[in-house]
């Protein structure tokens, strides 16, 4: 019985995992009334819904090591232009974004 039960949990978990996806693009624009970001996909522009939960995270070099701070103002510290690691998952049949990475400038620019 109870080895049924962290099989069907461990599926659950495998197939929520599935329905994620991952860019890295430039963010061509960042509404934050509408709670949307919008990149290119496929070489077009997209527009995406962002979670209200969303996860902002910036990456930074501290030395020639990365690390990875959280954004306190959440979406808003998010600017147009910036290039970023962008994760969504697929809820209620929509594409939403629930992980937003800022990426820094290559080292010299």
């Amino acid at each position: 019985m109870f080895r049924n039960i962290l099989t069907a949990l461990a599926l659950g978990f495998l197939s929520s995992v599935g329905l994620a996806e991952s860019y890295i693009e430039k963010l061509t624009e960042v509404d934050n009334t509408k709670k949307t970001v919008t990149f290119a996909v496929d070489g077009k522009p997209k527009t995406f819904k962002v979670d209200e939960k969303v996860d902002v995270l910036n990456q930074v070099f501290a030395g020639k090591r990365l690390r990875v701070i959280p954004v306190k103002e959440g979406l808003k510290g998010v600017k147009t232009g910036i290039e970023a690691a962008i994760t969504t998952e697929k809820k209620d049949g929509v594409e939403v974004v629930t992980k937003i990475v800022i990426l820094p400038k290559p080292k010299g620019n």
